[in-house]
């Protein structure tokens, strides 16, 4: 009789069926009559429902039901090997054996399907986990994911920081640094970055590097972890420059205080824990990838003195797949783009990802859209005669008309717009990839 007073419904979708309270006094009830309170019995303390233990039972009991019924989601992802010149990546798997004991960089350029850390973080956490590494690394000074980026908590001060990028504007003709992006204080500018606990790897650091441009004769102020304000001059002059930052032991918040207007362009910062892998996570969002020319080859071999970088990926496309039929202007472009990398790095391995699925309606059904096809067809193309590696994300989400099953998958590992991947997805991406990687790895010994 206490199942009467218990309020259950749980709906089984797959059957259409729905649990719902089954009253066993609904027929000897008054309608007009209130139900009595549970705690009648004088003198007793007041039961509480859920002490009954009869909701999660039911529940349960629902829910086993529900997966008896349901039919199995066909399992996404299909194994496929990084194709091209694969021997390129022997100076990475030689640099990774030493991670113990040296940094190890590895560069992730992509367009909106990074932002927020999303792909590279699980790429990172898979790296670390296998050769070490602490750290989140790259992060930009004024950035357009920092409202769901969950890898690192960004915070700078608004209306005080001129920005530029090569995926927005730059009217004032800034330099820009290795992620495309500048930016110049106006006074009492600021910038901050917190860990949080959502990665295993990153939760503390007691490095932080800055990189800059063109300072004045001037000074930052920096706080670790809210304590004592300390201050530190930048050198001035024209190339990149590197001031580092230490903590006296390990941090988990640092903020950076610029006072002076103008007084540097500032390109952005690393958060490290020496030594491991550091794998940077560089979003252009709505960007094909082209205007990476804009940050120049001599920039980029300023860079290369601080970071130098054993694996370098390229991961475009999605941006340019329209009504087009010849993408032949993309591969010129982007082979300059190429080209620089490897001018400023000549001992880094380039792995292009290809375009991922992306559907179209047609009628009732959601089908691939055909400049898809065309562009993955371009990149390897692109791949070959620049002679880089290329790992194809079309074939490994299982090749034509592969994202509804992505975005049907339980769970979900797309979104409905048919276009993006949701966390989980991009989760299944680095999966894919890095298990591509460390076969080519295994082949290498």
């Amino acid at each position: 009789m206490a199942l009467s007073f218990v309020k259950v419904e749980y709906f089984i979708e797959r059957i259409n069926f729905t649990i719902r309270t089954f009253d066993l006094l609904s027929d000897i009830k008054d309608i007009n009559v209130e139900e009595p309170a549970i705690n009648f019995l004088v003198g007793t303390p007041a039961v509480n429902k859920a002490s009954l233990n009869i909701i999660p039972l039911v529940i349960e009991a629902a829910k086993r039901a529900d997966e008896l019924f349901r039919e199995p989601s066909p399992a996404q992802g299909v194994k496929t090997p990084i194709i091209g010149n694969t021997a390129q990546l022997r100076n990475f798997f030689e640099a990774v054996k030493l991670a113990k004991s040296k940094s190890v960089r590895v560069a992730h350029f992509g367009d909106s399907a990074i932002e927020g850390d999303l792909i590279t973080a699980d790429i990172r956490e898979t790296m670390q986990n296998k050769f070490g590494g602490n750290g989140v690394g790259w992060l930009g000074i004024v950035s357009q994911d920092i409202t769901f980026r969950l890898t690192t908590k960004h915070s700078f001060s608004q209306g005080n920081w001129d920005a530029a990028s090569a995926y927005t504007n730059n009217p004032k003709g800034l330099p820009f640094g290795i992620s495309a992006e500048a930016a110049v204080p106006k006074g009492n500018a600021w910038v901050q970055y917190e860990t949080t606990p959502m990665r295993r790897y990153l939760r503390d650091f007691n490095t932080v590097k800055l990189y800059y441009t063109n300072a004045k004769t001037s000074s930052i102020n920096y706080t670790f972890d809210g304590g004592s304000k300390q201050t530190m001059a930048l050198k001035p002059g024209a190339g990149v420059q590197e001031l580092i930052l230490k903590a006296a032991g390990k941090a988990k918040k640092i903020r950076i205080d610029f006072p002076v207007a103008e007084q540097a362009v500032v390109f952005g910062a690393s958060l490290e824990n020496d030594p491991g892998v550091y794998v940077d996570n560089f979003p252009l969002r709505g960007n094909s990838g082209v205007d990476l020319q804009q940050v120049s080859t001599a920039t980029l071999k300023e860079f290369a003195k601080y970071m130098d970088y054993k694996l370098i990926i390229l991961e475009f496309g999605l941006n340019i797949a329209g009504n087009k039929t010849d993408y032949t202007w993309y591969e010129r472009e982007m082979t300059k783009v190429i080209n620089n990398f490897k001018a400023a790095f000549p001992k880094a391995a380039i792995v292009l990802i290809s375009v991922h699925d992306k559907s179209m309606k047609k009628g009732s059904e959601f089908i691939t859209d055909p400049a898809i096809i065309r562009l993955v067809n371009a990149q390897k193309n692109l791949a070959k005669t620049t002679d880089v590696a290329i790992w194809s994300l079309f074939d490994a989400m299982g090749g034509q008309n592969s994202m509804p099953l992505w975005v049907n998958a339980n769970p979900p590992l797309a979104f409905k717009d048919y276009i993006h991947f949701n966390d989980q997805g991009a989760k299944k991406v680095a999966q894919l990839f890095t298990e591509a990687l460390f076969e080519q790895l295994n082949k290498s010994k």
